[in-house]
C-alpha cells in the first residue's frame, strides 16, 4: 500500500496500477474483433427464472464469431463447465462462456436443452457429421461421424452410414439406426466396444 505522505507514486508502479486495470478490462470485457452486429434472437433461462425468448440477444463480429448481447450475459445462468445452454433458432443449442462468447454451437439437443458434458466432452453437430468438443469450444474429436452417443466411462459409441430415426409419431425423439458402429475413447483413438 502506498503512504499518501511520499508524494505520487513512481512512474513504474503507476505503469504497473495502469497494467493491471487494462488487463482486468480485458479480461472482463469480451473482445471480438470488431463491430457487432445482429445475429437474431435466442432463448435461454435467466437466473431464477423460466426459460423464455429474448430478442436480438445474439451478436456477430466480422469474422462470424457468436456472442451474447452485454445486456443478456449478466442474466445468463452458468452451470456444468462454468457455462450457460443458450437456443437460437438459427444456430441451435450452444453453450456460452462468462465473457459472453459462444464456444460451442450445434450441441446435440437432449430433454428439450442442450446435450451435457460426459468425461468432459459434449457432443456437436456441424454440416450432419458429429464430433465432440471439451468446455473451452476445443474440438476434441472432429465431426466426421454420421451419429454419436455420449461418452460413458471414457468411452463412446459413433456410427458410420447411420440414419436419424424418430422413435415416436411425433418425431419427439430420435436415434440412430444401421450404419457400421465404432467405440472411441476420450482422446478420438479407437476402441474395442464393450460387450
Amino acid at each position: 500500500m502506498i503512504d499518501a505522505r511520499q508524494g505520487p507514486a513512481p512512474f513504474p508502479l503507476f505503469i504497473h496500477h495502469l497494467t493491471i486495470c487494462v488487463s482486468i478490462m480485458l479480461f472482463a470485457c469480451p473482445v471480438f474483433g470488431g463491430d457487432l452486429t445482429d445475429a437474431g434472437d435466442c432463448a435461454f433461462a435467466p437466473r431464477n427464472g423460466e426459460f423464455s425468448s429474448f430478442s436480438k440477444c445474439l451478436e456477430q463480429d466480422k469474422d462470424r464469431r457468436l456472442s451474447i448481447s452485454s445486456k443478456y450475459v449478466n442474466k445468463l445462468q452458468f452451470r456444468q463447465q462454468g457455462l450457460a445452454e443458450v437456443y437460437s433458432p438459427e444456430h441451435g443449442w450452444m453453450y456460452v462462456n462468462r465473457t459472453g462468447r459462444v464456444v460451442i454451437e450445434g450441441v446435440a439437443a437432449m430433454d428439450n436443452g442442450a446435450d451435457q458434458f460426459h468425461d468432459g466432452l459434449v457432443r456437436f453437430s456441424m454440416q450432419g457429421k458429429w464430433g465432440f468438443a471439451d468446455a473451452s469450444g476445443n474440438v476434441v474429436i472432429r465431426p466426421r461421424y454420421d451419429g454419436a452417443l455420449n461418452f460413458e466411462k471414457r468411452i463412446a459409441r459413433v456410427c458410420i452410414g447411420c440414419k436419424d430415426a424418430c422413435v415416436d409419431k411425433d418425431c419427439e425423439y430420435h436415434r440412430f439406426e444401421g450404419g457400421t458402429w465404432l467405440c472411441l475413447d476420450t482422446a478420438g483413438k479407437e476402441v474395442p466396444c464393450a460387450p
